[in-house]
């Protein structure tokens, strides 16, 4: 919960010149675009999660971009949208509360939360990532059975 509070103190960071800066060096253009569409808090955590891995000498690009995009499936969302999400999943609740039709938008953002990895990956391979990049995409949440590159995602996302 710690980490969570952490989280909710820096989401109003703006993204600076460095994190776009990052991006446009590992990411096509059709790729730097859904980067740059992603909502600022998640631009500036990705560029986060990108760095955390470069920093560490994991500099691999299929990685790297994944950090830059693996929470491209989010969309736009509230900051309230995003706690009610983690109160939500804490409660075991979450699967109720996520509407992917419905008329609340808050029901449509936890539902958003809560399928993103693999609606990110299905837009990434439409934007032309490699299957390697839409695949840390769509894992990222999941456990990594073994997949050494995805457990760094995982940490770096987590740290970041």
């Amino acid at each position: 919960m710690r980490e969570r509070v952490r989280q909710f103190r820096h989401a109003g960071r703006k993204p600076t010149p460095a994190d776009y800066a990052l991006a446009r060096q590992y990411l096509s253009p059709e790729l730097f675009d859904l980067f740059a569409a992603q909502h600022p808090r998640d631009v500036v955590h990705s560029a986060a999660t990108a760095r955390w891995l470069i920093e560490r000498g994991h500099t691999d690009p299929d990685l790297v971009a994944a950090g830059l995009l693996h929470d491209v499936g989010k969309g736009y969302q509230r900051r309230a949208d995003r706690v009610v999400y983690v109160l939500a999943c804490h409660a075991g609740l979450v699967q109720r509360l996520a509407g992917e039709r419905s008329r609340f938008a808050l029901r449509r953002a936890v539902y958003r939360s809560l399928t993103h990895s693999a609606s990110g990956g299905d837009t990434l391979a439409r934007a032309g990532a490699s299957p390697r990049v839409v695949e840390l995409t769509q894992l990222h949440h999941g456990p990594s059975g073994g997949d050494t590159v995805l457990a760094l995602l995982q940490e770096a996302d987590a740290a970041s």
